[in-house]
């Protein structure tokens, strides 16, 4: 039984048959896209014996562009600011045993792909993360805005066997209230004990008015049968990418199709028989031996190559304009995607350069601190109940991207260069820019120079 058909065959699903249809058509789909595949990803074999189909060569265009959203939207550190010295202490160390910056990277990754994830705050012997994806979590109780309760699929393996652990959160008027049971593949109910024997069947935590899981969203748009799920970055822009895959597997071919092909007489083709009895006719390069040809036609004794040009530079153009519409379809600027130009660019650099690419990384970057704020409170209130922070502690926390993320070392001393060669401004504001040091400073250092250089 699937982790999905299992989940909503056992839990109690707000409008569970349309929300199943979600699962296993668009998310599914969208899954698949992200991971390699997609509807167009075979197609029929050509060729004299006909029949069968052949695996299309795939450009990765969406794993390419989930990857680049996360790299842009986290590719910087964030500053965590607390009202309190305890409280930000405690949550640097919980994060940092974690692994919380490689962890949420991927996570980040995911969350364009599949449209959502959710961190979820747990404790074993101490505050710990769980990074969920989209596939794997199913809300049960949410309005247009935020989920109230949901249920989580994992799939374990433990004596040779395989279970699913389903998990479910949901509040009441005693607090949150978390369910845990275990199942077999086959769907059949597993005694908790087998797998989990430390792990409780039903936990009542008092006095929570919200469970202790963060959704993020990916915030292009929303979900028909449930309003607070998100959808995929790159929904709405499956026939770009199918496009883009048909383009590189013609690239691809065309190498195949291309190779160097030799228009040989036929007094030169030799012929063995195999194993089969079959006549497998070859021509054999090797052969230096003079022989008697009766015919007076010099053409017909000619060896001709009949290689065609590869149409490499009409492939590789469109390749770059299909992967300008597709940035244009998921909020990135033209040439984000480009591999035409050989220049490295930092993440900073590109936003820099890239009004559009600004644009769409700041509205995901609020999105994305808010979200976290929310995960640190509870890792709060999870180790305030644990009694390892302390009852005072302030929940207040608010995470921030750091404001060089925004401009590039480099664009900025472009920028200073071009301006002082304009004459726009002085050579002391121009170090002053490039070196971000005080105009003082800047002309201290311009007067070092100069003294050192009239020596």
């Amino acid at each position: 039984m699937g982790l999905m058909n299992l989940l909503f065959g056992r839990q109690r699903v707000k409008n569970a048959s349309a929300l199943s249809g979600f699962y296993s058509g668009e998310l599914s789909e969208w899954n698949d896209i992200y991971n390699g595949g997609g509807s167009w990803r075979y197609t029929r074999k050509g060729g004299l014996n006909g029949g069968g189909t052949r695996k299309v060569a795939s450009l990765g265009a969406a794993r390419a562009v989930c990857a680049e959203l996360a790299r842009l939207c986290f590719a910087e550190s964030s500053e965590l600011s607390c009202a309190d010295k305890e409280t930000e202490a405690f949550l640097r160390e919980v994060f940092a045993k974690n692994n919380f910056s490689e962890r949420f990277s991927d996570f980040a990754e995911k969350v364009f792909a599949l449209g959502g994830g959710v961190i979820k705050v747990y404790y074993d012997n101490g505050v710990r993360l769980d990074f969920t994806t989209a596939d794997r979590f199913v809300p049960t109780k949410w309005d247009s805005g935020e989920i109230y309760a949901g249920a989580f699929g994992s799939e374990v393996c433990a004596n040779g066997k395989n279970y699913v652990l389903a998990e479910t959160q949901e509040l009441s008027g005693d607090g949150l209230i978390i369910e845990n049971k275990l199942f077999r593949e086959n769907g059949a109910e597993a005694d908790l004990s087998e797998v989990y024997p430390k792990l409780a069947e039903r936990t009542v935590i008092n006095g929570l008015d919200k469970p202790l899981f963060v959704y993020f969203r990916a915030g292009t748009g929303s979900v028909k049968q449930c309003g607070a799920l998100g959808t995929s970055v790159f929904a709405g822009a499956e026939d770009t990418l199918r496009s883009l895959d048909v383009v590189f597997d013609s690239l691809s071919r065309e190498f195949i199709l291309g190779k160097k092909r030799i228009i040989v007489p036929s007094y030169a083709v030799r012929g063995d028989y195999n194993e089969n009895g079959e006549l497998k006719r070859y021509f054999d390069v090797n052969d230096e031996v003079f022989e008697a040809l009766s015919t007076s036609d010099t053409d017909d004794l000619k060896i001709a190559d009949n290689t065609g040009e590869l149409r490499v530079t009409e492939h590789i153009e469109a390749l770059g304009e299909l992967l300008d519409l597709l940035c244009m379809q998921v909020g990135l600027s033209e040439g984000t995607l480009s591999f035409k130009n050989g220049n490295i660019r930092t993440a900073t650099e590109v936003v820099s350069r890239n009004s559009r690419t600004y644009r769409t990384t700041s509205f995901y970057r609020r999105l994305i601190a808010k979200k976290l704020a929310d995960v640190a409170k509870n890792v709060c209130l999870l180790g305030k109940m644990a009694g390892e922070l302390s009852q005072s502690a302030s929940e207040s926390v608010t995470f921030r991207f750091a404001d060089g993320v925004c401009e590039d070392d480099g664009v900025k001393t472009e920028r200073a260069r071009s301006l002082y060669s304009s004459g726009l401004i002085s050579r002391a504001r121009a170090i002053s820019e490039i070196y971000g040091v005080s105009l003082d400073e800047a002309k201290a250092m311009e007067r070092e120079d100069f003294d050192g250089n009239r020596k």
